[in-house]
């Protein structure tokens, strides 16, 4: 089940995230480090309200910020659906023992739904592109493909996607 986010959560989701990071570098995708995300970041997601967790059998298996801000590069991403206000998702993270159990895609429909309930006509997305478990999951959440750029220091650039909510 996807709840808001608690002060009590973020242990978990902490040790969840370190353990995702450590499964991403196995697989070659280097997107997330030391430095991102953080516990700190979990926090500003949760002072802000936009902290959700997949938690069942009172263990929390996913954690995701579901914002109305997208992130600083997004102002100049050519995006086909221009309608403003958006969602956007961010810091999805599963725990590596729950993965393919469809705990991401619940996510990405979770947007959708919150998005309809309030009004909002588009949901925008992005991952780096050495994360492919991420571009397949975009794909199967019924995304858009709108652009991919160069973003830091990355090899591979960053994707970005798009869904019509309306």
């Amino acid at each position: 089940m996807i709840r808001g986010g608690k002060l009590t959560d973020l242990d978990q989701i902490v040790d969840l995230v370190e353990r995702a990071k450590q499964k991403m570098k196995q697989e070659g995708n280097d997107q997330w480090d030391d430095t991102y995300p953080t516990k700190e970041h979990y926090e500003a997601d949760l002072h802000n309200g936009q902290l959700y967790v997949f938690e069942q059998g009172g263990k929390i298996h996913g954690a995701a910020c579901i914002s109305d801000e997208g992130h600083h590069e997004y102002d100049e991403i050519p995006w086909k659906i221009s309608k403003k206000p958006y969602l956007c998702m961010k810091r999805l993270a599963v725990d590596p023992d729950s993965r393919h159990k469809g705990i991401g895609l619940a996510f990405y429909q979770y947007a959708d739904e919150l998005a309809k309930q309030i009004g909002v006509p588009s949901l925008r997305t992005d991952t780096n592109g050495s994360n492919k478990a991420a571009l397949r999951l975009f794909e199967k959440a019924g995304y858009s493909y709108v652009a991919s750029e160069p973003h830091g220091y990355y090899k591979e650039p960053f994707v970005y996607y798009e869904k019509n909510v309306d």
